[in-house]
């Protein structure tokens, strides 16, 4: 194909059916001034494509919001996310040549377990097959017969009186996804209500494809040729869910429920710190530290955990020009509201102002590489920056690869920073707290 079909640029990223004609042109065949939405939900814009792609599929994915409310959402710092990635296809109805999407079939290499409800019959006074089900991030697949239901569907994200629906109308014969009691929805006049999809059964029967997630349900139907796309924000315990059907009596074919894994590299995939053996133990090859200006360093817990309202330093009497330095950090204390940073240095001067210093930042979610000089942190000038969602609490192991000019850096065995860089030759190693509390285990620095 040397062309595509045209597609207008607004929130409901419709798209032009049509017919092939002559191997270089398409011609559309519905009547004029019919619009028809490859998504009709109020959060899929500005869709990007790819291409190619292995086996020349066309695979695209969204912006999950639209211009009535992009910077009103309750997410604080976090404002945004984009769609799961769809694979495009042409394919032949009734009503003629149709754009067809579907999740790409690599996402079922997230599934992690999965539970099955087959050969159901369902009604508006039935126990509630999913009730010992619960989730956050997961994928429904429904086969349903709708017999003589008028609505049929799931209730999702469910806490107390909160949900959000998601199903077919066979009277309006749309598919749905209400989010009326979805959660929080008083920061825009345009979020509460129900969006649907024009979609018609085969032989009575529908087939249902769902993706939910923290803040997000992508529903799918017909096969992908009816989609919609929608923003939620439950509370965080949301995590019931729900099968009904009302009017009559609907058939549950098969259902199945898959968990989803995390997506994110930089999140919860770390052991927890080991425990110290009695009386506390800090496993390093650093030797003795010399604390700068001043911090509790102690090792009353596993490992040396130190307390500081500003920059308190502990720095070795080793110094080293090409290193492979280790750690496990920690952020954090006991108390949920401790807060915290920390550095590591490296071919640093005897006082630490001058060093190489990898900041580790869960407040600001991001991890930083900057050559300090005379004790400025010049933000501005950094080396890399990589966004991470760091939590307190959580280990995570660190590695420092440091050979001539150039710097890597591990977080969780995955590489995330390869610089060069000439500002220092050699120098000291040395810990950091900054702002609350830190903790370091396991801390070795060989020399290359």
């Amino acid at each position: 194909m040397r062309r595509q079909p045209s597609c207008r640029a607004r929130s409901d990223a419709c798209a032009r059916s049509t017919t092939w004609r002559n191997g270089t042109g398409f011609t559309p065949v519905q009547k004029a001034g019919t619009v028809l939405r490859a998504d009709s939900g109020r959060d899929y814009y500005a869709a990007m494509s790819f291409y190619g792609l292995p086996d020349d599929r066309r695979v695209w994915l969204g912006w999950m919001s639209n211009w009535d409310y992009p910077f009103s959402a309750p997410t604080g710092a976090w404002n945004g996310q984009l769609s799961t990635p769809r694979e495009l296809t042409l394919t032949d109805t009734a009503d003629g040549v149709r754009l067809a999407q579907r999740p790409v079939p690599e996402l079922v290499t997230l599934r992690t377990s999965t539970t099955t409800r087959e050969d159901l019959a369902v009604g508006p006074d039935s126990a509630n097959p999913l009730a010992a089900v619960r989730g956050v991030a997961y994928e429904i697949e429904a086969e349903i017969t709708l017999g003589t239901a008028k609505d049929t569907g799931f209730r999702l994200r469910t806490d107390d009186d909160r949900h959000t629906a998601v199903g077919y109308d066979a009277e309006a014969q749309e598919l749905f996804v209400d989010r009326s009691a979805s959660g929080l929805s008083d920061f825009t006049q345009y979020f509460a209500g129900r969006t649907t999809a024009p979609m018609k059964t085969t032989g009575g029967r529908v087939t249902l494809r769902v993706y939910v997630d923290s803040s997000s349900v992508e529903a799918f139907g017909a096969d992908g040729r009816a989609a919609v796309t929608s923003l939620i924000f439950p509370s965080p315990d949301a995590e019931g869910m729900a099968f009904y059907a009302k009017g009559g009596t609907a058939h549950v074919e098969s259902l199945k429920v898959h968990r989803l894994d995390s997506t994110f590299r930089l999140v919860d995939r770390v052991k927890p710190l080991v425990a110290a053996p009695t009386g506390g133990e800090f496993r390093s090859d650093l030797g003795k530290l010399m604390i700068t200006p001043a911090g509790r360093w102690s090792t009353d817990s596993a490992g040396r955990a130190a307390s500081f309202d500003k920059d308190s330093n502990a720095i070795s009497a080793r110094t080293a020009t090409d290193l492979d330095l280790t750690t496990l950090v920690r952020l954090g204390g006991p108390d949920p509201d401790t807060g915290g940073s920390l550095y590591l240095l490296w071919r640093a001067s005897s006082d630490g102002n001058d060093a190489y210093c990898l900041n580790i930042d869960p407040d600001l979610r991001v991890i930083r590489l900057v050559a300090k000089a005379n004790g400025f942190f010049d933000d501005s000038a950094a080396l890399a920056r990589v966004p991470a969602l760091l939590r307190r609490g959580t280990t995570y192991p660190v590695r420092i690869l440091t050979e001539g000019h150039r710097i890597q850096v591990f977080l969780n065995g995955t590489r995330i920073i390869d610089v060069t860089d000439t500002t220092y030759a050699d120098g000291h190693i040395a810990l950091n707290v900054f702002g609350g509390r830190a903790a370091y285990q396991d801390t070795y620095a060989q020399e290359l």
